[in-house]
């Protein structure tokens, strides 16, 4: 085969309205920004990928160190792997966290999109994988910080959407006792079936943390996540000892290392990985691998495309997180069944971009 080189690299963004505000302890947010990345190559195969970081003034940002670190690869054959060694070690001068990785990680998902396609096979299979795997999956869009009276008819709806069989509930009420009102209005609206993680967003102290986790301990949430702040690995360590519910870190993770120092810490029983703050695919893949060495479950952060193949490789693979909040920008959006994503049989990550949606809603770099 013909050596397939790097042409360029396109960056645009654009700022997509949600269907329903997200309303969280850490903020309301009516849209959500996004970058769109294509590698070009010089057979004009192109590799896409999209990284959201949450607010749009921090697209310039990123979108100048995707610039920076792609220069190295011009007119280089594709070879993602090597490309992600070489930009890490680039970024000793910036530093191994933040934007510098989050640019990173775009560039390294489009690679390997583009690698893929390459080779003319779905991601997952071209690393040995398959994506006939059942991946099963929990529908994360909704049940934010709303009125208790308002729950069931979400949860509802959101069960419906994919015949899911797992929701998650956003916790950290104003006390323990309209924390269980709020569970026991999914279980009102979703039925007594249904799995329910919880969020806490970091809202607590580690005392009112402990507290509060075991005010729900016995009420059958599925986990808790982050109920304080996500680098207190110490203070963690004391909540898991005390709390019988499984507690999950893992989307504030900025690289495998993070992961190995949190689980080596025992400061959580299981992680879930966001795909741009750890890095990319190349780090989620190192990873997934440090999981496997303590037996901890991995779930998702997002992402849930590229994310569900990640989970084809993932040898503890438990829960992938739905959210359709980049189905506007994608031409023919994943869709989850029986509780299950659905990975298209197309080569990489199976999608592109719907492109009336980013002009509609570009925002300048």
């Amino acid at each position: 085969m013909k050596d397939i080189l790097l042409k360029e690299v396109k960056i645009r963004a654009v700022n997509v309205p949600l269907k329903s505000p997200i309303i969280s302890h850490l903020g309301t947010f009516d849209s959500w920004p996004y970058l769109c990345v294509d590698v070009v190559t010089n057979n004009n195969i192109v590799g896409n990928s999209y990284i959201g970081p949450y607010l749009k003034e921090y697209l310039p940002s990123i979108a100048s160190t995707i610039r920076v670190l792609s220069k190295s690869y011009e007119n280089k054959t594709i070879e993602p792997y090597s490309f992600y060694q070489h930009s890490m070690k680039s970024l000793s001068l910036l530093g191994f966290k933040g934007i510098a990785l989050y640019g990173l990680a775009a560039l390294d998902i489009a690679f390997w999109d583009a690698f893929a396609k390459i080779h003319k096979k779905p991601f997952a299979n071209l690393l040995g994988g398959s994506i006939k795997k059942n991946i099963k999956s929990y529908n994360s869009r909704g049940l934010w910080l709303i009125e208790n009276n308002k729950i069931a008819k979400e949860a509802e709806t959101l069960k419906k959407e994919g015949d899911f069989k797992a929701l998650k509930l956003r916790i950290g009420r104003d006390s323990y006792k309209q924390d269980i009102k709020a569970y026991n209005e999914v279980i009102k609206g979703a039925g007594s079936d249904t799995i329910i993680m919880s969020d806490f967003n970091q809202c607590f102290t580690t005392n009112e943390a402990i507290r509060r986790c075991h005010d729900l301990d016995n009420i059958g949430f599925y986990w808790f996540e982050e109920p304080i702040q996500y680098n207190m690995l110490e203070d963690m360590k004391k909540i898991c000892k005390e709390i019988k519910t499984p507690i999950t870190l893992g989307e504030n993770f900025h690289g495998p290392k993070d992961a190995h120092d949190a689980l080596l810490n025992k400061s959580c029983d299981m992680i879930m990985p966001d795909l741009m703050r750890i890095g990319g695919v190349s780090a989620w893949l190192k990873t997934a691998s440090i999981a496997e060495s303590f037996n901890a479950e991995v779930s998702t952060h997002l992402y849930p495309e590229v994310s569900a193949h990640l989970m084809c490789l993932t040898p503890t693979a438990e829960w992938l997180e739905w959210v359709d909040w980049a189905n506007p920008i994608i031409k023919d959006p994943y869709v989850v069944k029986n509780g299950s994503i659905i990975i298209p049989d197309k080569p990489g990550f199976g999608f592109e971009w719907n492109e009336g949606i980013i002009s509609k809603y570009k925002v300048d770099l």
